[in-house]
């Protein structure tokens, strides 16, 4: 029969777990060159654990990949973590939490589009008021 693991070691080895995957995210996006061989060393586990780890990171979303070139993990110049503040649900909101998030997004960018309009509108009546005047 085999070894049944205790509630407390399963969360220990997760909370462990999580750590080493945050301090990957945090050596591959920071300035360096980190390859598997080298992770390995850092975070004191297996390449192979190390490869595992990646993968996990790159379904949760963080775009790493490997550079041949240079032998190392990069992330696009570009990418950044999305903000994680919370936002406030109305009384009568959904409860579901990807609904909510779905509707923080949308309002999100809702605000975003909106301002955006405003500010070409105001470019527009520049640019009409300046053809108006040579006109």
């Amino acid at each position: 029969m085999a070894k049944q693991r205790r509630d407390a070691d399963r969360r220990s080895r997760q909370c462990a777990k999580f750590a080493r995957l945050i301090r990957i995210a945090r050596l591959v996006m920071g300035n360096g060159r980190w390859g598997p061989d080298d992770l390995a060393r850092e975070l004191e586990c297996s390449v192979r654990t190390v490869y595992r780890d990646v993968e996990v990171l790159t379904v949760a979303g963080i775009p790493i990949f490997f550079d041949k070139a240079d032998q190392a993990y990069r992330v696009p110049g570009g990418f950044r973590f999305s903000g994680i503040e919370p936002q406030p649900v109305p009384a009568g909101a959904p409860a579901s939490p990807a609904v909510h998030d779905l509707l923080c997004s949308a309002r999100s960018l809702l605000g975003e589009a909106e301002a955006f309009v405003t500010r070409l509108r105001s470019l527009c009546a520049e640019l009409e008021s300046g053809r108006r005047e040579t006109g």
